[in-house]
């Protein structure tokens, strides 16, 4: 299924939840986590969930556009697939996302220029 380019990581996670029809407390049981971490990160107060990767495996939707908001097709050549991510690539998620969002835009540009090489 077609996922829409979607920035904001409360919009995904809401989209999926009531696309699955189900509740904060399903969705956390199925991510691994709490209602209530889920309900902060559809607050947008969750700054670097690291349940986003089970999540995408469980309910078999890209792992890309559930941690980008962008699918596979526009990740080019991403190794991440919602059909298994190896711990080092989950560690590498976990700290981009613990840095802040112009870190996180600087080694965004940095890998694109190293892709382009």
């Amino acid at each position: 299924m077609p996922y829409k380019p979607t920035p904001k990581l409360s919009d995904r996670l809401k989209y999926i939840r009531k696309l699955h029809n189900l509740s904060q407390a399903e969705l956390a049981d199925i991510a691994g986590t709490t209602q209530q971490a889920i309900q902060q990160a559809e607050k947008g107060k969750a700054r670097q969930p690291r349940y986003l990767h089970k999540l995408s495996q469980a309910l078999d939707i890209p792992v890309e556009w559930m941690v980008f908001g962008q699918q596979d097709h526009q990740v080019k050549n991403s190794s991440f697939h919602a059909s298994g991510m190896n711990d080092k690539a989950a560690d590498v998620l976990e700290n981009f996302y613990a840095m802040p969002k112009k870190d996180q835009e600087l080694i965004f540009e940095l890998m694109q220029a190293r892709k382009k090489k």
